[in-house]
């Protein structure tokens, strides 16, 4: 088995990477949807010179919850369905780049419709390095994300069902740092995330005018227990965007939306190189969401590090 694995894992890794260029090379793509938030590119926190990796997700939307935090069961709940390739190279020791795009089936009520996310492009410098131990100090990356659309946004949708929404459908630019730190078999994570979404013009069938975002941000906190080769981990994320305002033949200003992610996840190494992570999620638990959709999420990730 573990020799059938090694035969198969180059294969595995050129696919994903030609898999990438491929898509790439020829357009910029869009954003996660749904819950509102900004996708993610790849980071590398560890020692690896490079990383790839291929994620699945399958999820359901069974709530909603209203500008006032009115929470409303759906009759008829949502699944989706994405595949997130992930990749992140370090260069010049300290500097690294990361992409990230997902690519998202949406069906509800026998209704599809199948896409892109938004793609994710961040540069990033190891600001706080750990080249020797401490007891306090943590390892640091900052980096800079730039989130390009090619899928609509909710108040572009021209579904009954906005299932052809896959993405919030702005530029944005976001600044980030993520600090860890290890302390004998455990690790603790902390992310903090903001982001600018830029105005553009709308133009349906029926409405014409433009969207106004504004800025939005994430915070996750977390921690990890590592025992041989097997970690369990959990994580806690607060997500939050601006209001969007439409303005032209009908105006609105929009209302923010918010809502907390709790997150679980078990990784096994596969061998030195390959590690693969099941992983659940849940929006309905913590806090006190507003005009979003709250999701639960299971997936599987195979992951690919390449030493330095």
């Amino acid at each position: 088995m573990h020799l059938q694995f090694n035969r198969l894992a180059p294969l595995i890794v050129s696919s994903i990477f030609f898999f990438s260029v491929l898509v790439f090379g020829s357009k910029c793509f869009p954003s996660s949807c749904c819950g509102g938030g900004a996708t993610s590119a790849s980071v590398i926190t560890g020692d690896e010179l490079a990383m790839v990796s291929s994620e699945f997700s399958y999820s359901t939307i069974g709530m909603e919850v209203s500008n006032s935090g009115i929470w409303q069961e759906r009759t008829n709940p949502e699944t989706l369905k994405t595949l997130k390739i992930q990749g992140a190279h370090v260069f010049f020791d300290r500097f690294q780049i990361g992409v990230g795009l997902p690519m998202i089936q949406r069906v509800r009520a026998d209704q599809e419709s199948s896409g892109l996310g938004d793609l994710a492009l961040n540069i990033g410098y190891e600001v706080l390095p750990e080249w020797e131990y401490s007891a306090w100090r943590p390892r640091a990356v900052s980096y800079m994300t730039l989130i390009a659309p090619t899928g609509r946004s909710i108040q572009e949708s021209t579904n009954a069902l906005q299932l052809d929404s896959r993405g919030r459908g702005f530029w944005a630019v976001g600044l980030g740092t993520t600090f860890t730190k290890l302390i004998s078999k455990f690790d603790i994570l902390t992310t903090i995330e903001i982001h600018r979404s830029f105005k553009k013009e709308l133009k349906t069938p029926t409405i014409e005018g433009e969207l106004e975002p504004g800025i939005g941000g994430n915070f996750t906190v977390g921690g990890g227990y590592t025992f041989a080769n097997s970690r369990l981990s959990v994580t806690l994320t607060s997500t939050y965007e601006d209001a969007v305002a439409t303005r032209g033949f009908i105006s609105s200003p929009g209302a923010p939306s918010r809502f907390t992610t709790i997150g679980l996840s078990a990784s096994q190494s596969l061998n030195e190189d390959w590690r693969m992570s099941l992983a659940y999620s849940d929006q309905t638990l913590f806090g006190a969401p507003t005009n979003t959709t709250l999701a639960k999420s299971f997936g599987i990730a195979l992951n690919r590090g390449f030493p330095r």
